[in-house]
Order: C-alpha cells, then structure tokens, then sequence
C-alpha cells in the first residue's frame, strides 16, 4: 500500500481529527488520553486546500467523545471531528472553542474558593476570544482571575489538566476500568473451598457470585459510575439505545447502580435523567399518594420512556419481576435493560435446564434490548492461572451444564 492510499484509506469505526494546524498533531494526541494499544495514524504536514500544510489523527475502534474534547480547541480551533461507524460519517462537526469550561484549569488566586483543600466547588471559566488564539483569556467565575494563553498553553503541555475520562473513551477502556473496580474491590467473590459453592436463587452451585455490593468505598463508586454513564452514553451515541427519562434501579443493589449512572451522565456527558427504585414492600405510611411501590414515581409522566440497571442476569426471574412491577406506572416504554456482568447462563434451574439465556427471552419476548459492560467468559480468561485445578474444574463443570459458552 503507497503512503498515499494509508493516508485514505478507510476504517469501519472511528474517530478522524482533521484540519489540525501543522505541528499541532502530536499535542493533540496526548490530550486524548488514548490506550496505549489503540490504533493511531498521525499525519503532519499533509497538503490542504483550505490550510496549506495540516495534521490529522485517525484511531480505529469504537470511541465516545466526551465534552472535555472542546479542550482540543485551544491548540487546534477550528479542526473537524469525524466520527466513524459501519465505514459511514456518522457525525461530523467542527471544534469551537466553547464559551465555558468546567473544571479543567486551576485558578491561579490561591484564595479562590476552588483551591480550598475541602469542600472546593469546581472551577467554572468564562472564555474570553480575541482576534487571534494567543489573545483567549479564561476569566474564573468564582473570583474573577484571569488566566491567559500562556498559561493556558502551559497546562496542556505539562498534564496540569485534569479531564476526568479523557477526550476520547473507548469500550474496552470501559470493560477495563469496570473489571479493574470488580477484582480489586473483592465484588467478585469466591467459595472457601470447591466443596462449598454459592447457592443461587435457581437452586445452582455457583463456583463464584458476584456483588456490587461489597464496593462501598469511594475509589469503587467513583469507577462505577464512569463506567456506568460512559458506556450508556457510548450506546446512546452508536445508536443501539434510544434516549431516556428515567433510570430505574431494581431494589436492592439495582438502587445504588440508577443512582450513580444518572450523576455520571449529568457530570461527564450533560445528560440530565431522573432515577427510580421499587420498594420490597409497599409504603403504608405518610403520602401514600406517590411512592407507594416505586419511589420517583411522583414526577413520572405518562409515556415517558425508562432505561433499567442491575449487576447481573443469570436466568431473568428477577428481572421479569422488575418489568412486571413497573406495569404500575401504566404508559410507559423500557428501552433496555443494562447489566454489569453476564453471566451467560441458561435459564431454568438446577435441575430444568432451558434452552434460551435470559438475554435471549428478554429480547425476544419482551422486545427489550439486554447490554452488558463484561461477561463472565472474559472474567474466567483473566482469572483461570490463579484458580487452584479443583476451583478450575468447578467452574468448567458449572459451564459444561448450565453455561452458553466453553470455558477452557
């Protein structure tokens, strides 16, 4: 292939950074905040029409662009993002530099109320424009300093900015972060010995359970919710799931998950979602007006549309419950349902095993779409060298006869 024909040449999904001034290219990049394994073509210097000499990035794979990407604007205004899906433009749009910014750049006034050691809201700038780039200002809405583009161009050479998630997020770093949170936070729990398995809801001895429960501690909750919002954003964006009113979180654990993937989606991506939850047992006190069964309740409209989210599915009882529960609201749509882990099961119990997974009856009787951020296969491929060979062999015997995939 001639150096020409790798310049143009197609990629079935992806992000392309274009019209980036000459030499710029580079910088841009290390704002991106990509995997150190994705897939990045850099060109500088390349003949343009409109420019004379350009630079542009090209990275494979399947990306959602956050807003923290109008940073880019402030070494390359007026560059074009083109996002690519099924070898299509799917969105195309030119790089402005935004009227504000949120959280980004500190403030240099040590007495501004965003450099206090606690408590400290986050720093907001108004965007001055001049004629040229050299001439922005940022001006902090807190105090009123000013932060100007020397300064400015000084935090984006030396990693002084702290955008939270990148400028660029892709599935896999989603799958990361979220099995990173999983393993490390013990949510992934294991019998004490083989002879001493988890008993699920069916009746089956698990070789392992999983529970999102256990991670109460700030760093957890904090990958948890970015992991959450960021890959519903990325279905929103792909276009697999449609928009939405309402989060609804299954009690118990199911609370906890609606609670933070509408925080996530409102900080990191300006989607602003109200969440619900059902009760084990009905209110029979105070207002029973609202929230009797389902708390939130009281603002839902009728036909608004609800996204539900749980920790796993393993044979779909649980979550039948859920979708029948929420019949009470009347006119309503559940667009989809998304999981942290599946676990790949057939449904039935210990002793009836069915021929569909709970995914699949979900979908196919109900019409609504299953997701899940990880699945039980690539777990048992991250974790198999450090099961003892009893601990291996429960697990491979559990999947020979309730699993819809080989563990080897």
């Amino acid at each position: 292939m001639s150096k020409r024909e790798l310049l143009v040449s197609k990629i079935e999904n992806g992000v392309v950074i274009d019209h980036i001034p000459a030499g710029k290219a580079f910088q841009v990049l290390k704002l991106l905040k990509l995997d150190p394994d994705a897939t990045v073509l850099v060109a500088q210097n390349v003949d343009s029409k409109s420019m004379g000499r350009k630079d542009f990035i090209k990275i494979e794979g399947s990306y959602l662009t956050s807003k923290e990407l109008d940073i880019i604007a402030f070494l390359a205004p007026n560059s074009t993002l083109n996002i690519i899906y099924d070898w299509e433009i799917k969105e195309k749009r030119k790089i402005f530099l935004p009227e504000k910014i949120d959280g980004n750049f500190k403030c240099p006034n040590p007495l501004c109320p965003t450099n206090r050691e606690y408590t400290a809201p986050k720093t907001i700038y108004q965007v001055q424009k001049g004629s040229k780039l050299e001439e922005t200002i940022l001006k902090c809405s807190y105090c009123g300093s000013l932060t100007y583009y020397g300064t400015i161009q000084q935090y984006l050479n030396t990693n002084g900015l702290t955008i939270e998630g990148g400028g660029l997020v892709s599935q896999e770093k989603i799958e990361k972060i979220f099995l990173d949170a999983l393993i490390k936070g013990g949510a992934l729990r294991f019998p004490p010995t083989p002879d001493q398995p988890f008993i699920l809801k069916s009746g089956r001895k698990s070789p392992y359970f999983v529970n999102l429960g256990t991670l109460t501690d700030g760093e957890s909750l904090a990958k948890l919710k970015w992991a959450f919002a960021s890959y519903i954003a990325l279905l929103i964006e792909r276009g697999v799931l449609p928009d939405f009113d309402y989060v609804f979180g299954p009690s118990y654990k199911g609370i906890g998950l609606a609670a933070l993937a509408c925080e996530g989606l409102k900080e990191l991506y300006g989607m602003d979602k109200r969440y619900m939850y059902d009760r084990k047992e009905e209110k029979t006190y105070g207002d029973l007006s609202a929230d009797q069964v389902i708390v939130g309740a009281g603002y839902f409209k009728p036909g608004e549309r609800i996204l539900v989210v749980d920790d796993t599915i393993t044979t779909g009882a649980t979550k039948i419950d859920t979708f029948e529960k929420l019949k009470l609201l009347k006119d309503h749509k559940v667009v989809g349902l998304i999981i942290a882990v599946d676990r790949q099961e057939k449904m039935g119990d210990s002793k009836n095993i069915e021929e569909k997974t709970a995914t699949e009856n979900i979908q196919e009787e109900l019409g609504i779409p299953v997701f899940s951020i990880q699945n039980i296969k690539t777990i048992y491929g991250l974790i198999k060298d450090s099961l003892d060979p009893e601990m291996k062999k429960l697990w491979l015997e559990y999947y020979n006869q309730y699993g819809t995939v080989k563990l080897e």
